[in-house]
């Protein structure tokens, strides 16, 4: 009897042995990440991204996956008075992790690479606070501290995206997850991750269509094109509700209001592709949606 009861003495002993030190290095590695967070700071180093995490990786359903381009970005802030001031330098990188790993591989930015290195670059700008209404969107850092103006900081988005290409031609994707990770590799590190489960939906039509996503920071226009045609769109939307941040080169023309913001662009999509552009709100208290935008396929891109 004294050894049965010697055994289970023993036994409750290692039982509560191995969870002290599973818990042990869980909490040593959530400590370590935190201490490690709390350096980059102090630093004034911001990495973010609203779809992927430095913790516990995010989870991204797209229900209504086209089979084009999927769009997801990073930046340098941590909200938008709270941003870093030098570049970053970052490789990201996608990996298909479910059975469709066998007949399909994951390819980043147009590239025939599932990984790219890239650059987040600092930005700023001049902001007039002085509330003397005098446009100073054109100010060098000079001017702008010549004329009493701020000279601040603005959020860098960098937008990227990934492709899924079948390696087996008749195999035929309905569902497919892939995981994205992205490591600054200077001036310091951090790693975001996050899943995206696609599923492959029905598409009816070869019209193209928009979808708006909003996010704490900025919100997202999404443009897709299931044709298997190039195509030549028009997006028209209220300037003095949304602002569009987006470089030239991504559009072909473009059309301003009576205030000099753009309130129109034409682009050509491509086949199966889908495209997306950065809007900020000028308003904090108001939420938009799609409706704010009207298409039109024209021709002139």
């Amino acid at each position: 009897m004294k050894n049965k009861r010697k055994h289970i003495i023993l036994i409750i002993v290692l039982l509560f042995t191995s969870i002290a030190v599973i818990y042990g290095i869980t909490s040593a590695k959530y400590i370590s990440n935190s201490i490690w967070n709390y350096y980059l700071k102090s630093k004034g180093f911001y990495f973010s991204s609203e779809q992927l995490s430095s913790g516990t990786v995010v989870q991204n359903a797209d229900s209504q996956w086209d089979g084009g381009s999927v769009n997801f970005s990073i930046n340098n802030s941590l909200n938008e008075n709270v941003i870093t001031d030098y570049d970053i330098g970052y490789n990201a990188s996608c990996t298909i992790t479910d059975e469709a790993a066998a007949y399909a591989q994951c390819r980043m930015n147009g590239t025939a690479s599932n990984t790219q290195d890239g650059i987040l670059s600092s930005l700023q700008a001049c902001r007039n606070a002085t509330g003397d209404n005098v446009d100073v969107s054109a100010f060098n850092k000079t001017n702008c501290e010549l004329g009493g103006y701020d000279w601040i900081n603005q959020i860098a988005t960098k937008n990227l995206y990934f492709d899924v290409v079948l390696t087996d031609t008749n195999y035929k994707i309905n569902d497919v997850v892939v995981n994205v990770t992205v490591t600054s590799t200077s001036p310091y590190s951090k790693t975001l991750r996050g899943d995206f489960k696609l599923h492959k939906a029905d598409t009816k039509g070869d019209n193209v269509t928009l979808s708006y996503k909003n996010y704490s920071n900025y919100d997202r226009l999404i443009v897709s094109n299931p044709s298997s045609n190039t195509k030549c769109v028009k997006i028209t939307w209220d300037a003095s509700k949304l602002i569009i941040n987006a470089d030239s080169s991504s559009y072909s023309s473009s059309a301003t209001d009576t205030n000099n913001y753009i309130n129109q662009i034409k682009f050509n999509i491509n086949a199966k592709d889908s495209l997306s552009y950065i809007f900020y709100s000028k308003s904090f208290s108001t939420t938009y949606d799609v409706n704010e935008f009207t298409i039109e396929e024209t021709d002139g891109c």
